[in-house]
């Protein structure tokens, strides 16, 4: 299983994954969550709204997998999704950038 996958369904499994752009602009304007993740298949128009509400209130990261790809552990197809929990985010932005070939 990719690792990216593997985060989100953690995340989701222990009830830290937020899904739907509605929902996450909530949690992102909120507080609760400081992550980010856009499918690599979102709208450039959702993704720039994201981007926006996001500004110096959550890291926002464009994966490589579509929203039918993590639609398979999320259990919803969205392509917009947040973490709420900060060991979750390290655990997804650690493989992020490893599959960018960051570390």
């Amino acid at each position: 299983m990719n690792k990216i996958l593997f985060a989100l369904s953690l995340a989701r499994k222990s009830g830290k994954l937020v899904s739907g752009y509605e929902r996450v602009k909530t949690s992102v304007l909120k507080g609760e969550s400081r992550m980010v993740v856009l499918a690599a298949d979102l709208s450039k128009k959702t993704a720039k709204r994201v981007k926006y509400f996001c500004e110096d209130l959550a890291e926002v990261y464009t994966i490589s997998l579509t929203q039918h790809d993590i639609s398979r552990v999320s259990g919803r197809l969205s392509g917009v999704f947040a973490l709420a929990d900060e060991n979750m985010a390290r655990l997804c932005k650690k493989a992020i950038s490893q599959e960018k070939g960051e570390l």
